[in-house]
């Protein structure tokens, strides 16, 4: 009879419960989850009959938590060093309060409609 030698299949090495990039997968698979629930709270909050200002006031707090999670996580500021995160912020501030600005700057009262539609 002719000898055969038992070779068992490869396994990897034990790395521990979770390595670094494992742990990435699943918190962006948590926040992926969180976010859907929080888009689904929106949703919902939008068909209730609260007072406007409620509404307005969750759907905004709801919403900046939703920007700062995706930027942070999705975009790695998370990872990346402080001065990165830092600039992103500056440009976003800067951008804040242009938008504001413009917005008052348009408002109804501050824009004469009889002027443009005369054309």
């Amino acid at each position: 009879m002719a000898h055969i030698e038992e070779n068992p299949l490869p396994v990897a090495a034990d790395t521990g419960p979770l390595n670094s990039e494992t742990a990435k997968y699943h918190t962006f698979v948590n926040l992926a989850l969180a976010l859907a629930a929080i888009t689904g709270v929106e949703l919902v909050l939008v068909y209730i009959p609260f007072h406007p200002v409620f509404i307005l006031s969750v759907l905004l707090a709801l919403s900046l938590f939703k920007f700062i999670a995706v930027i942070a996580w999705f975009m790695h500021l998370i990872y990346d060093k402080l001065l990165l995160t830092l600039a992103f912020g500056t440009g976003m501030a800067i951008a804040t309060g242009t938008f504001v600005a413009l917005g008052f700057l348009m408002s109804p009262s501050n824009v004469d409609f009889e002027a443009i539609t005369q054309f």
